[in-house]
């Protein structure tokens, strides 16, 4: 079967894709921007097109026997200064059923909607809620096409876990990052509540049966496991080998904020899917925690090890180099992107506890990742050692990192300080040194209390 995955460079669509092709189908992936190499999804063929800005035409669906849809709307997808109920409600509840009206009349013999399981697990929160009530038309738009011609169902699934090997994943990087206690200002805790998970793996294969054998005009309630969300952090902290407590906390969380949690912060989703429709779209269960183990042995190999830096006897200060270490600093602090990329050459590599960057263009998003975790940042270096041998050097770069964290009503103002020990790599160019390679060991960290002064407004 020739299937089209629209949202295929996505988490869901991604693992789905690769699944299905491992299954016999050609496939093919849709989406806005061409897959990242490292995932398989690049050995795909691959269609452009953004169903929301009418890009694809009947000619584009027609060759296709099916077509999974994997790019439905969330928080995430919101554009700056929209209004977010009105986005939600034309996004999901009119263009999706007019994408799967399009794949009607362009000849194709079915349509999978991935759909969100909150219109079924609470549908009194459909009134009251236009993200839900915008999933629940996308669903019932969907639904209401099926015909004789035209098989059209919707997979409806709660939090889905996982993402195909070698995809980044920014929440999941966090995840991994936070159980290996890369975050001392948030405690070990979930939220309060509890929700049910399924894991991309068990989401590919209901998707797979759905091809084979789902009933079309049908809106599946899927779901694996129901765990609170203390036990889903749980999971994350018990696969990173950190087995501290993991309480259930009933304030909002940095990890899963309140607006991440539809039915309300200390509430529970809790169901079980039909075993004949289980049974039916032929799905594991219990999947959950080798999920997690996976996504945290992913991420670590994503992010790899800092190598340390071999200086000898003959290691002196290089105040060229010096220097670089401290525009990098002032580019930080000032949040200055054109100095920061400045001192990098293109195909730089930043590696730290919980992340890897690749790529001056990656690295000048650094002020503004910054600026969105702490009110203010102040890296002091201190002492460098660095050794040249012609166009390439190495150093060794300490450096004490200090960042003002967002206000807490229960703490008051705090500092998180890294101290850390810059492996660094060089080489020069036209006569200029750039940074080739930085890779942060961090000794220890430390919160503690922070006196931040008024200063006058001018």
């Amino acid at each position: 079967m020739r299937v089209l995955v629209v949202g295929g460079t996505g988490p869901i669509g991604g693992h789905a894709a690769l699944y299905l092709s491992g299954k016999g189908h050609d496939v093919v992936i849709s989406s806005r921007n061409r897959p990242r190499p490292g995932t398989g999804l690049e050995s795909l063929e691959w269609l452009q097109g953004d169903y929301l800005r009418h890009t694809y035409k009947e000619a584009d669906l027609e060759p296709f026997d099916a077509v999974v849809f994997a790019a439905g709307v969330d928080v995430r997808h919101v554009p700056p200064g929209e209004d977010m109920d009105a986005f939600y409600l034309h996004a999901n509840g009119e263009e999706v059923p007019a994408f799967a009206a399009l794949a009607r009349r362009a000849g194709v013999g079915t349509f999978i909607h991935i759909g969100s399981f909150y219109p079924q697990a609470v549908p009194e929160k459909i009134e009251e809620n236009a993200y839900v009530r915008s999933r629940l038309l996308a669903d019932r738009g969907v639904c209401a096409l099926s015909g004789n011609a035209f098989r059209s169902m919707s997979l409806n699934a709660p939090f889905v876990v996982g993402l195909p090997a070698g995809m980044r994943n920014e929440m999941f990087s966090a995840y991994v990052g936070y159980a290996r206690g890369l975050y001392p200002n948030i405690p070990p805790s979930g939220p309060a509540g509890a929700t049910n998970f399924i894991s991309v793996q068990s989401l590919s294969e209901a998707i797979h049966g759905a091809l084979e054998r789902g009933v079309g005009g049908t809106s599946y309630l899927i779901g694996d496991e129901n765990l609170t969300f203390a036990d889903y952090f749980r999971l994350f902290f018990e696969a990173a080998g950190n087995r501290v407590p993991v309480p259930a906390v009933d304030r909002e969380h940095p990890m899963l904020p309140d607006m991440a949690i539809i039915q309300g912060r200390g509430n529970v989703i809790a169901y079980e899917p039909d075993p004949q429709e289980t049974e039916l779209l032929g799905y594991r269960r219990g999947d959950i925690a080798r999920t997690i183990a996976e996504i945290v042995a992913e991420i670590d190999a994503q992010n790899g090890t800092v190598e340390p830096v071999e200086l000898g006897p003959e290691a002196a200060p290089v105040p060229e180099l010096r220097r670089l270490a401290d525009l990098y600093a002032r580019a930080v602090d000032a949040g200055d992107a054109g100095l920061l990329t400045s001192l990098v050459t293109a195909d730089v590599v930043i590696a730290g506890p919980g992340f890897r960057m690749e790529g001056a263009d990656s690295i000048a998003t650094i002020p503004a990742t910054l600026k969105q975790f702490y009110r203010k940042t102040q890296h002091t270096v201190t002492q460098h050692l660095a050794h040249v041998t012609g166009d390439t050097a190495i150093a060794e770069t300490y450096c004490t990192a200090n960042h003002i964290l967002f206000p807490d009503p229960e703490q008051g103002d705090q500092v998180l300080t890294w101290h850390i020990r810059y492996q660094d790599h060089f080489v020069r160019s036209g006569g200029q040194w750039r940074f080739s390679r930085r890779g942060l060991i961090v000794d220890w960290m430390e919160v503690r209390p922070v006196f931040l002064p008024v200063l006058p407004q001018h």
